[in-house]
């Protein structure tokens, strides 16, 4: 029997004209279900634990729209910039500094494959007083193509640095870092604190499938290479129904492994935008989604990991993404502190943005590249307030931290206009606009971009 669960506005995957649409639960599943006049009705699984989606449901909290920002003329999605109905300040800005890329991925948000507009210095430091603008000491991610095919990324790097920012993450596919340690040097001198590192698997028929070639010695060694460069390492995996989601476990056991320079694991199901198999199928309406996302590390994890350990990570709307944080005991087990280790400097009413980037800079970077394990005496149980024990504890307790985490894209198919309105995480394009991530990569049908940032 289907229960309506709410209203809300999409897109039409054919033409990306907006459309009503519907949330409903059917056969404890939520649907999104929508209907174009021109080119028919569609319907996409978002959600495969509805208990859970209603429970999460009520822990969205919606902001004040933003002010400051453009006049609203076709109504969303069709004005960012970011326009005054949207709910949210920047919490991670994404700076896409070049086309350019040493791959040529099945799976891609971007359109690498042809050639664009690249950003010169002066217009990148624009981008960065745009993100500044709009999120003040955001999460800043380089991101393109693959930024490290750019010659000048240190010198961006420091630029960043010298505008305030306290967090810049080099999102890569991890060869250049895997084939010259020192240039990765170069760049944590210059300024990076986290390698966010694309990661689907620890098996090249993964990798065969969805970049189009073996990765896996490469992937291996530049996470050695971090290790030796002292550089946190965020691992990205991809994840696909039937290809590589009976890995989710096998993936948390190799960060515990490399603990402490492994700050997480942020899980990404495929979304349905930039390239992509045509051969998807009943992939596309059937879709991994977040609750199977947590369904696998429950599952995977022989008990480790409970599904009450995962809270909504974006408060604006709490489908969007979810994260745990877990302590790695000295017997190799993990302890969830995810409630114990919210950030106290941060007050209760503070804006989503301003707590996203707290909880970035406090558990993504690497606190102390000198850390090891300790003694016995560093167990929690044994420490004792003021003791030495008690701050080896709390030193511990910096590094040996793991974010589990994970954030579904939204494509033509699953777009929500609604939680849309809510995102923090932008683009920032080369003349000074600011848009949500998913608006920005979001393709019809037949490939054509919604913004075409030319």
């Amino acid at each position: 029997m289907k229960k309506i669960i709410n209203e809300t506005q999409s897109l039409c995957p054919e033409c990306l004209k907006k459309i009503p649409a519907r949330h409903i639960e059917e056969d404890k599943r939520v649907f999104l279900e929508k209907e174009c006049p021109e080119h028919g009705t569609y319907r996409v699984l978002v959600w495969s634990d509805a208990a859970q989606y209603r429970e999460w449901m009520e822990q969205s909290v919606h902001a004040e729209p933003c002010r400051s920002g453009s006049e609203m003329e076709k109504d969303c999605p069709f004005d960012c910039g970011l326009c005054r109905g949207h709910e949210g300040k920047t919490c991670t800005a994404v700076l896409e500094i070049t086309y350019r890329c040493n791959m040529e991925c099945e799976v891609c948000f971007a359109d690498t494959k042809k050639e664009r507009y690249e950003p010169g210095l002066t217009e990148i430091q624009r981008m960065y007083e745009t993100a500044y603008r709009n999120g003040g000491d955001c999460s800043i991610q380089l991101s393109g193509g693959e930024p490290t095919v750019r010659k000048d990324l240190p010198e961006i790097l420091r630029m960043g640095k010298r505008m305030g920012f306290s967090h810049i993450q080099v999102n890569t596919n991890g060869i250049r870092i895997a084939e010259d340690p020192d240039y990765l040097r170069e760049l944590k001198v210059a300024g990076a604190d986290l390698i966010y590192l694309q990661f689907d698997s620890l098996r090249d028929e993964v990798y065969r499938k969805v970049r189009g070639k073996n990765m896996l010695d490469i992937k291996l060694q530049a996470v050695s290479n971090c290790e030796r460069a002292g550089i946190g390492v965020m691992l990205v995996p991809v994840l696909v129904k039937g290809l590589n989601d009976g890995e989710v476990g096998d993936l948390i056991a190799y960060a515990k492994k490399h603990m402490p320079i492994v700050k997480g694991v942020h899980f990404q199901p495929i979304s349905y935008f930039g390239r992509y198999p045509n051969d998807q199928g009943s992939l596309i309406w059937d879709r991994m989604n977040l609750s199977d996302v947590i369904a696998c590390l429950t599952g995977q994890t022989g008990g480790e990991m409970k599904a009450e350990d995962f809270v909504p990570r974006k408060r604006y709307d709490s489908h969007c993404a979810f994260s745990a944080l877990y302590y790695l005991e000295e017997d190799g087990g993990l302890k969830p502190v995810t409630k114990h280790m919210q950030n106290k400097e941060v007050p209760e009413g503070t804006d989503f943005a301003r707590k996203a980037n707290a909880f970035t800079n406090k558990h993504w970077k690497l606190q102390d590249a000198e850390a090891l394990p300790l003694g016995k005496s560093s167990r929690a149980g044994e420490a004792r307030p003021g003791s030495k024990s008690m701050k080896e504890f709390i030193r511990r307790l910096k590094n040996y931290t793991l974010s589990v985490s994970g954030m579904g894209f939204q494509d033509a198919y699953n777009i929500d206009i609604g939680r849309l309105k809510g995102c923090c995480v932008h683009v920032i394009t080369y003349d000074g606009q600011a848009v949500p991530l998913c608006a920005f990569h979001l393709t019809s049908l037949k490939g054509e971009r919604l913004y075409k940032n030319e």
